[in-house]
């Protein structure tokens, strides 16, 4: 799975949450700016995507809470109470899943009272039948309760095939975008002035070497890519996963959704 020669953490995808009727039909504009690739439903049953694939094994991932969902299972979902056409979440990965428990370990010893949960069994079944499976870890505060999602990345560790999952090299046309976008430049994650420094720890614990500022460098799923991207965390009024900057040309904005906007930058 992804780029074993980068011993930091990968970014895999970012997760965007749309309504069911949204994703059903999705809007017409959207074929003229991005490729959007079948997904599937979700093992629980609660939740089904569609992906949007970059040549770099990058994907953001359009999710959607089935209809007719008990909205008391919506609410115990790790992302049952957040808000439909926005960035919810983003997760990394790592050349091999082992790499993880010293990741683990660093944030343990970080000093944020934060920590990750071992990886817990997931999956999801695609529209051709083929199952799916991988293994999710999530942030939590050491004295009980998850972080809020997308402060932190949660990890995401592949048990069958990546290429399953993402098909991004079987099917190149899926990243070829008219709008001119081939993976993943930035994300920015804006948080409350209170929470940048314990945050900050648990970045600085996730990525090595340390650096002095708010910034840290990721690498991509793809083995041939050389590409390197970077998250910011930046302080403001209140959380919000401020801005996904994808790599491409020419340099635009498009807008994704209604109200949500995407900047493709050839840097």
């Amino acid at each position: 799975m992804g780029n074993e020669t980068v011993s930091g953490p990968l970014l895999d995808h970012v997760v965007v949450l749309v309504s069911h009727a949204t994703l059903v039909q999705l809007p017409s504009r959207l074929q003229h700016v991005l490729v959007i690739s079948p997904g599937g439903t979700h093992a629980d049953g609660a939740t089904t995507n569609k992906l949007i694939l970059f040549e770099d094994g990058f994907y953001i991932e359009l999710i959607a809470f089935v209809d007719g969902l008990d909205p008391e299972l919506r609410k115990k979902h790790r992302w049952g109470r957040e808000k439909e056409n926005t960035v919810i979440d983003w997760a990394y990965t790592l050349g091999h899943e082992e790499q993880f428990e010293a990741v683990r370990e660093r944030v343990r010893r970080a000093g944020a009272s934060i920590h990750y949960t071992a990886p817990e069994p997931g999956g999801r079944t695609r529209d051709d039948g083929t199952v799916l499976k991988w293994a999710v870890a999530t942030a939590q505060h050491d004295g009980g309760g998850a972080v809020q999602p997308g402060k932190l990345p949660f990890w995401c560790f592949d048990r069958t095939p990546r290429h399953l999952r993402v098909p991004y090299e079987q099917d190149p046309l899926r990243t070829r975008h008219p709008c001119g976008a081939r993976g993943i430049s930035a994300i920015r994650v804006v948080v409350p002035a209170g929470e940048q420094k314990v945050l900050g720890q648990v970045y600085h614990a996730i990525h090595e070497p340390k650096v002095p500022i708010n910034l840290w460098r990721f690498g991509v799923p793809s083995k041939t890519s050389t590409s390197r991207g970077s998250v910011v965390l930046l302080r403001g009024n209140e959380f919000a996963i401020h801005e996904v900057i994808l790599l491409g040309s020419p340099d635009r904005t498009i807008e994704l959704l209604p109200g949500l906007y995407i900047r493709i930058s050839p840097y």
